[in-house]
């Protein structure tokens, strides 16, 4: 009876914001139903014949979700995932609320979860993990997480909460842990870490060598599968490789899958809202990326062409401590036409000691994407910390 008021009055609510606030309603709702009834999520998974699959670290966490989704779908089966991205506690619940009927239960063959690194840490020690993919510990926002040795901790919890653990085996800080679970790698070729390698949290100690199970290479991803080596083209910016690469190699742990499947899904796979997302405004075709740390904000940075013009570079309400922003190097770029957001002063102060020339500042999100529309150019392109995109998409009614 608990579960049941919790749901139907979390589907009432949820239905009542997304009337006022078309596009929200992920995290209220999910509140609420939590504090009526504290084991609605744990009461729905536990219900799923294939079990719960959790994907978690500093970056990547919502493509791996998406690709691995893409992948097991393309195999007949129904998936539950927190595809709003929403990866803490109420959103998850929120999901439930969507996605499940009004006893809470889901219609579905296996969960797989994006989960909050401080909120997962939590939650794997209430769910009962079948794997947990571990994507990589970078030098976050200091006021998220105080410190990577804080991050590593909280992986490890998720991870020895799981019968299996994935991880990259790229990022030392990842390849140190020790788990009970059987461990199953992935990483960069040789090739494409010279050309695309992430920087990691520092650490100075020793890197383990772990065999790969599959590596990402420039448009493939390569298995070591019974002995033999299976290349897979792709056509995701290499970029996304490790991301993929480590949704393959989930895969193999949870079904048998058919090659030909696999390759036909990496060849139509789309990127996930935001990251390099096309998407058509006013009939401008624009592109949109999301910039949530240094490491991702630079590596957005260093894929962007001459062409990407006009720009729009955006820090929001989330950039609590705008002090992460001079660790960015933004020598690559000339002129910046439009940079907005909440914290749109501190970031044109950045690019104006870097000797980038600045259009304008605008710290209204809602008008510096109405501004950024009006100017002329072909490839129009915006980058923008997370609390910026989600108004520019609501704004431009991408949100759904």
């Amino acid at each position: 009876m608990r579960s049941i008021l919790a749901v139907l009055i979390g589907k009432l609510l949820r239905f009542l914001v997304r009337l006022v606030r078309p596009g929200g309603g992920s995290a209220l709702p999910g509140v609420v139903a939590n504090k009526f009834d504290p084991h609605l999520l744990s009461n729905a998974l536990a219900s799923l014949d294939l079990g719960l699959v959790v994907v978690s670290g500093s970056a990547g966490k919502s493509s791996t979700t998406s690709y691995l989704v893409n992948l097991l779908e393309a195999h007949g089966l129904r998936v539950f995932t927190n595809s709003s991205t929403a990866n803490i506690r109420q959103g998850l619940v929120a999901a439930v609320l969507k996605q499940g009927n009004w006893r809470g239960r889901l219609d579905s063959d296996i969960a797989v979860l994006e989960f909050d690194e401080g909120h997962g840490a939590v939650l794997a020690g209430e769910l009962d993990v079948r794997l947990a993919v571990l994507t990589n510990v970078l030098s976050d926002q200091l006021d998220r997480f105080n410190d990577p040795d804080d991050v590593i901790e909280m992986l490890s919890k998720i991870g020895s909460a799981a019968k299996v653990v994935v991880l990259n085996t790229s990022d030392k800080n990842l390849a140190q842990l020790q788990f009970k679970a059987p461990v199953v790698g992935f990483g960069l070729s040789s090739e494409l870490a010279k050309i695309s390698n992430p920087v990691y949290a520092l650490n100075f100690g020793s890197h383990p060598v772990i065999a790969n199970f599959a590596h990402a290479g420039t448009d493939c991803v390569v298995l070591n599968s019974e002995g033999k080596t299976k290349f897979l083209t792709t056509g995701l910016p290499d970029h996304q490789a490790l991301n993929l690469t480590a949704a393959v190699a989930a895969l193999h742990q949870l079904i048998e899958p058919s090659t030909s499947t696999i390759a036909h899904v990496l060849k139509e796979l789309k990127p996930v809202f935001a990251r390099n997302e096309k998407v058509k405004i006013s009939g401008l075709d624009v592109t949109i990326r999301l910039v949530q740390n240094p490491t991702s904000f630079q590596l957005n940075l260093d894929e962007l062409r001459s062409d990407n013009t006009p720009l729009m570079l955006m820090a929001g309400r989330d950039i609590h401590d705008p002090s992460w922003l001079w660790t960015v190097d933004f020598s690559k770029l000339e002129r910046v036409d439009i940079v907005g957001g909440f914290n749109a002063h501190e970031l044109a102060l950045r690019l104006a000691v870097a000797g980038i020339e600045v259009g304008a500042v605008i710290q209204d999100a809602n008008a510096a994407a109405d501004n950024f529309l009006a100017l002329q150019g072909t490839g129009h392109t915006v980058l923008f910390s997370a609390d910026a995109m989600r108004r520019v998409r609501r704004h431009w009614g991408l949100a759904k």
